[in-house]
């Protein structure tokens, strides 16, 4: 069904509103009673997950609307610098008021989904929030890691006693310099589900054979490195084949190519063959950072999306195979 007219709705400050009908240009105040109360929010919600700019001038018309649109407005968080890391953190700790009207009933905290923290520091203020947001689905860090744990600092952690028949995604972005040394495992919650690593280093690629101790429900694994790291096919080969027997529960593989070595994707195009179905190569698409505020701010769907697919399809052409394999034998 397509609409005849399209209604554009302009706020002002206080209950009156604008309707402005894109075929005569007639506009037409209305109160907010002359709508459902469900559909008034149906509409303010839409149009804050649209865009920050119109969430944030929402909370300033009304406390109801600011209820309303404050969960989404605070649904994804980016810091990039130390300045962000103090208001944020501020706004975290003043944000909850008991029956208050103009605050938030709830800690604002328990709404960030998606929390992305490149900013170097100050390191304390980050554990402070990472402690706060429990409930965050997407945790990218940018920040060193090795100087985190050096001081005994630490994220949200859950162990994991046995593996549960149905998890939820956790996913953890160690970009930038997070894990430029080494990755400190054991900071990482053992509910972890996806883990997207930036490798700068041999050392710290061998490094994720050890990560089975720590990460027991691990299912898809992203690797950001540069094509000289993968020195000859057989010697990827192995590593990946070691990296699946470690982790029994990988599902998805994605080795995302830094450089653009064309001869590299041609070497690999060929010797496809001897790498496992979970193990999908590709091109990196941009920085890291961007990648990954295109999933979680814009919305662009997951980053093991397109590879999960790919996965699903050779399987499914690996199991035709067998099964003609079986016919004819």
């Amino acid at each position: 069904m397509f609409f005849r007219h399209v209604l554009c709705i302009y706020i002002s400050q206080g209950s009156l509103l604008q309707v402005k009908d894109s075929e005569n240009n007639a506009i037409t105040p209305f109160q907010v009673a002359d709508l459902p109360v469900e559909l008034i929010r149906s509409i303010l919600e839409f149009a804050a997950f649209s865009c920050s700019k119109t969430a944030l001038a929402l909370t300033f018309v009304s406390s109801t609307f600011r209820r309303w649109t404050l969960p989404i407005l605070y649904s994804t968080v980016v810091l990039r610098t130390a300045s962000d890391v103090k208001s944020f953190l501020h706004a975290l700790t003043s944000s909850y008021t008991p029956n208050s009207p103009l605050i938030h009933p709830t800690p604002l905290s328990q709404n960030v989904k998606h929390l992305a923290i490149f900013a170097l520091g100050p390191l304390q203020f980050i554990e402070k929030i990472i402690m706060c947001c429990s409930n965050v689905q997407s945790l990218a860090c940018g920040f060193s890691l090795t100087s985190y744990a050096s001081i005994r600092l630490k994220l949200t952690t859950a162990i994991i006693v046995e593996v549960p028949s149905q998890t939820q995604i956790r996913e953890r972005h160690l970009l930038g310099l997070s894990c430029r040394d080494s990755i400190p495992f054991s900071l990482l919650s053992q509910d972890t589900t996806h883990l997207h690593v930036q490798i700068s280093s041999l050392q710290v690629l061998l490094s994720l054979l050890q990560m089975h101790k720590q990460l027991p429900i691990l299912s898809h694994l992203a690797l950001r490195i540069p094509s000289t790291l993968l020195a000859t096919r057989h010697s990827a080969s192995l590593f990946f084949k070691s990296l699946q027997e470690y982790n029994g529960n990988l599902r998805t593989i994605l080795v995302l190519i830094i450089d653009r070595s064309e001869a590299f994707f041609d070497e690999w195009d060929v010797a496809r063959s001897i790498l496992d179905a979970k193990v999908v190569i590709e091109r990196a698409s941009g920085s890291a950072i961007s990648q990954w505020e295109n999933q979680s701010v814009i919305g662009k769907g997951s980053l093991w999306a397109s590879a999960d697919a790919e996965v699903e399809r050779r399987m499914r052409s690996d199991g035709a195979r067998r099964e003609r394999s079986l016919i004819v034998t």
